[in-house]
């Protein structure tokens, strides 16, 4: 609706919306950036209009008014002139446009009412992923996107309905951008067969138990840098999950347990071959055994009687035993008690002793 000064206008009149703009565009928009375009609809349509008009309408500050501007142009949704004018697109049109040089391209007829096989099956699951994660009302481009992975990056039709069902679970369904990105990382890492999909699925069930477990053992949140380090461990390791509680476990002698330390052990027997958990403790149990003959060895080396020879392994050194002493007669023991209890008798010694000289 233009602006007008009967009042009374805006109580019978109506601005319509493009129900493209509400499946397509709004789900990526800030909610400043919807604001301006329903009031841009209302007042302009799609005539031109200056950014002085935006400001006056008040509903923003002018600040905010400018991000939510570069928001719509980021969008595709405003369109600038060279005398700094700006227009909204009309979103139909353009799609109407792409759709007919989508079909062109492909050399098919528009109104052609024979279908291949290929199309059969492309309309079924169209249709099944517009019923099930859209309440049909799928966006032209979700379409276009179902396309795209069948035709070009050659999915397999259980793929392209995961791929939705994967976007429902990240809550991006409804942003075409996303939902392209997520297709593009599935087509550069090869999920395009359902045995190639499983194996995605299994390492992301991996990393969810890994988070688990971790937060579990350490007794507190996992947060983000808990989670970019298992996500490496999967990449470089990707480790059993018991292995990585063992892991955990093999570091218990330590006051405070980080994932780093988890990190180090599982480094170390990746280095080493060690590749499941029979293999990790038989590896743990002969390090205990190595780390016990160091220490006797290093006890024995600080023994300070050692000699510099016997310290570097070349003389073996004896075991003295005590000098035997001859044995003696009881009467000979007794005699020797009498002598010195003379020597020491106090009277003896009050005179000065036996005097050598006599």
């Amino acid at each position: 609706m233009n602006q007008s000064n009967n009042g009374n206008e805006l109580l019978l009149s109506d601005t319509s919306v493009p129900d493209i703009f509400v499946t397509q565009y709004a789900q990526e928009l800030s909610k400043e950036a919807i604001c301006i375009y329903l009031w841009l609809l209302m007042n302009c349509g799609y005539k031109e209009f200056s950014k002085e008009q935006i400001y006056s309408y008040g509903v923003l500050s002018t600040a905010d008014a400018d991000k939510a501007v570069a928001d719509l142009i980021e969008n595709g949704l405003l369109l600038t002139s060279k005398e700094d004018k700006f227009s909204l697109m009309d979103i139909k049109k353009a799609e109407v446009l792409s759709y007919i040089k989508t079909a062109v391209s492909k050399g098919g007829v528009m109104d052609d009412p024979v279908l291949s096989a290929d199309e059969e099956t492309r309309n079924l699951l169209a249709g099944s992923v517009n019923k099930t994660f859209y309440m049909g009302n799928m966006s032209y481009l979700l379409y276009r996107l179902v396309d795209k992975c069948l035709y070009e990056y050659k999915f397999d039709t259980s793929v392209v309905y995961s791929l939705f069902e994967e976007g429902r679970d990240r809550k991006i369904h409804f942003k075409v951008n996303s939902m392209y990105e997520l297709a593009e990382s599935w087509r550069k890492n090869g999920y395009t067969t359902p045995d190639k999909l499983k194996a995605y699925y299994d390492k992301k069930s991996k990393r969810e138990q890994l988070i688990s477990l971790m937060g579990r053992l350490m007794r507190r949140r996992v947060n983000d840098m808990d989670i970019t380090r298992i996500d490496r461990w999967l990449e470089e390791f990707n480790p059993e999950v018991r292995l990585a509680e063992y892991a955990f476990r093999a570091n218990e002698f330590r006051g405070n347990i980080t994932l780093k330390h988890v990190e180090d052990k599982l480094r170390e027997w990746y280095a080493a071959g060690v590749t499941d958990i029979d293999a990790a403790a038989a590896y743990e149990n002969m390090r205990k055994q190595e780390n016990k003959g160091k220490r006797a060895r290093r006890a024995a080396n600080n023994n300070p009687h050692k000699t510099y020879a016997e310290l570097n392994g070349r003389i073996t050194p004896e075991v003295k035993l005590p000098e035997e002493q001859p044995e003696t007669s009881k009467a000979e023991e007794k005699q020797e008690e009498v002598v010195e209890e003379s020597v020491s008798d106090p009277i003896f010694e009050m005179f000065g002793g036996v005097d050598e000289d006599n």
